[in-house]
């Protein structure tokens, strides 16, 4: 409305694209019962709490690599969860860990991976009538692959 009003040319201008040209990359990310790391997710980093499989793909902070080698690591259940409050599952790019795993964390595929294994975990929490940090993650395992989840 600023540039509308005292500079002239703008008096129809209209606003597009904003959010993707302030380009805010990172963000918050919680602590989590565990915190994925630059070596994880460069290294095929292997979890026994596994929620699904990300490609080898980071973009930011001066590293690319691009999901071309086939190479991927697991997405531990622990990085959705906040040790110490109970109940509470985090999916998307807050996700613990590094600023270099959240290049990899941040992207939309990866999000839906930690989405899903959030919602999964959450409803066999309620089902076995017990609280998300005492989810038998074999059961959310379980019901990830019966949905067509790659979890190895």
């Amino acid at each position: 409305q600023a540039l509308k009003g005292v500079v002239p040319g703008f008096e129809n201008a209209k606003l597009r694209n904003f959010g993707m040209t302030i380009g805010t990359r990172d963000s918050r990310k919680i602590i989590g019962r565990y915190n994925l790391t630059s070596e994880d997710v460069r290294n095929e980093a292997r979890f026994d709490d596994t929620i699904g499989i990300f490609p080898e793909f980071i973009d930011g902070y001066n590293i690319l690599i691009l999901p071309t080698t086939g190479r991927y690591f697991q997405v531990p259940y622990g990085c959705t969860v906040p040790p110490r409050v109970k109940n509470l599952l985090v999916g998307g790019r807050c996700v613990a860990g590094d600023k270099t795993s959240h290049c990899a964390m941040r992207n939309m595929m990866a999000c839906t991976v930690t989405g899903q294994g959030a919602g999964v975990a959450a409803a066999v929490s309620l089902k076995e009538a017990v609280s998300t940090h005492d989810v038998d993650v074999k059961l959310v395992q379980k019901e990830l692959l019966r949905q067509g989840v790659r979890i190895h």
